[in-house]
């Protein structure tokens, strides 16, 4: 029996893809050429004694640097869209116990004194307040535990892994301290209305005896009492003073600073497609410290995709492509930037079909005798995802072809999704994010050496392969929800 002429030319056609024939496609930016941006971020934020918080001017330096580089690269349109914002400055700190000062940092968001400080009787409490105690007059000293979550959870949470090599299921998700206390700063909270006059929080899990400690939103607080952290070391050291005196202990806590006006501003870079179907592609630029990880190492990786499809003949988009690189996540009404965006650009909204979030390229670490040890391994990493079966299908092939390690993808709704693009997902686009919380995301030892360099082809070229998978696809495809429940 004959093969049917058209079944033929069907079945060749299925071989010919199969094999890989497609059109010609521009050069992915390698590894080092997006390490570089990161590097050259990170050196612009350590010229400022502020870094690039926001409103700062490491923040407008570094947006100034990255609209250069987008403007290079044959955009419709790269702006920045500013507007205002209001910043804590923080500029003295200190902890006195019996006339000696004991090195501290203050917590993002706490109180400010006058210069003389507050004066209490230090009161130990371990790990957790008492919902009954009087703490009036006291300042409370509370011991903060890291939340990090065994690799071997990930089959349990994950709808897909993929860890070939098994690395992932051998350690741990964000190391020993994790980036996000597991207690704090709901405890802080708790001291204030009991009535402490201030709170001194020890990180028990930073085996490195920091007390460096800038965190977004995930972990700052809302002012109510002045507060300072303890590294591990100075900290017990401390319990021990408290717990060999023989009556009670007074100290002194002291903040000043000012609550300050300032501006920040997202960058917009658009390439149009032949439709007006959008997809947003976002990062931030803001952070705490150097901000290696997080987030210039996200930002490169954007840039990287940014540079790439800028090189895509116009008539192979039929997509327009919109990339953000948000400021002030670290704001209170987080993601701010995100949320600002949206607000200022209810056009871009209405055809937008897909938002795609990437942060934290980034090396797993370990702490031995106190300093951070490389071990050679990438930091495992959740990527979220719409629920959507041929959105699910079509990451998992991205993820394995890309060789994207140590990365799982979540069970709807089993997982709290956080990123840039946490605020389009609440409103209900489909929305996929990369992130990684090693236990240095907030910490001054986010520096260029915890980026993991040669992870940044595999993260760029997945996300080419899921743009490239829905750019011929019409919306109600990638709008549809059908694994829910699964």
């Amino acid at each position: 029996m004959k093969t049917p002429v058209i079944l033929t030319f069907v079945l060749l056609c299925n071989s010919a893809f199969a094999a890989g024939i497609e059109r010609s496609k521009p050069n992915l930016p390698h590894n080092q050429a997006m390490y570089s941006w990161a590097s050259d971020i990170v050196d612009i934020t350590e010229r400022h004694g502020q870094f690039r918080r926001i409103g700062t001017p490491g923040d407008a330096e570094v947006r100034a640097y990255i609209v250069s580089q987008l403007e290079q690269w044959g955009f419709d349109s790269v702006e920045q869209q500013s507007y205002d914002t209001k910043v804590r400055h923080y500029e003295s700190w200190s902890l006195s116990v019996n006339g000696q000062t004991i090195p501290s940092y203050f917590m993002r968001g706490a109180g400010y004194t006058n210069k003389a400080g507050v004066t209490g009787k230090l009161n130990y409490v371990g790990e957790s307040i008492d919902p009954q105690a009087n703490y009036a007059g006291q300042i409370v000293v509370f011991d903060i535990r890291g939340q990090s979550v065994p690799g071997a959870a990930a089959g349990q949470l994950g709808e897909f892994v993929h860890d070939p090599e098994g690395t992932l299921a051998s350690g741990s998700f964000g190391g020993k301290g994790g980036a996000i206390p597991r207690n704090f700063p709901v405890s802080y909270y708790q001291a204030a209305e009991q009535g402490a006059v201030a709170m001194i929080g020890i990180f028990k899990d930073y085996d490195t005896g920091t007390n460096k400690f800038y965190s977004d939103p995930s972990a700052m607080v809302q002012t109510k009492i002045p507060g300072l952290f303890l590294g591990k070391q100075d900290g017990q050291a401390l319990i021990e003073q408290i717990n060999k005196a023989e009556g009670s202990i007074d100290a002194q806590v002291a903040i000043t600073g000012r609550v300050k006006r300032s501006k920040s501003a997202n960058i917009v870079a658009t390439l149009k497609g032949q439709k007006k179907e959008t997809v947003i592609v976002n990062t931030h630029h803001d952070a705490g410290w150097s901000g290696a990880v997080q987030d210039a190492s996200g930002v490169a990786a954007v840039m990287g995709l940014a540079k790439y499809f800028a090189k895509v003949p116009s008539n192979f988009r039929q997509k327009t492509l919109v990339f953000v690189f948000d400021g002030s996540h670290y704001d209170w009404n987080y993601p701010m930037g995100a949320n600002i965006f949206a607000q200022q650009n209810p056009k871009v909204m209405d055809n937008t079909v897909l938002a795609i979030g990437i942060e934290h390229i980034a090396k797993k670490f370990k702490v031995v005798d106190g300093a951070y040890v490389d071990t050679g391994e990438v930091e495992p990493r959740i990527l979220f995802a719409p629920p959507n079966k041929f959105l699910f299908d079509l990451t998992k092939r991205a993820v394995v072809n890309n060789n994207l390690t140590d990365v799982i993808i979540p069970k709807p709704g089993i997982i709290t999704m956080f990123g840039e693009t946490q605020s389009y997902f609440l409103q209900g686009y489909p929305s996929f994010s990369l992130i990684s919380g090693p236990e240095y995301l907030f910490l001054a030892d986010d520096t260029k050496d915890k980026i993991a360099v040669e992870e940044f082809e595999k993260v760029v070229g997945t996300f080419i392969d899921i743009i490239d998978g829905v750019m011929y696809k019409p919306a109600k495809w990638l709008q549809r929800i059908d694994k829910l429940g699964n």
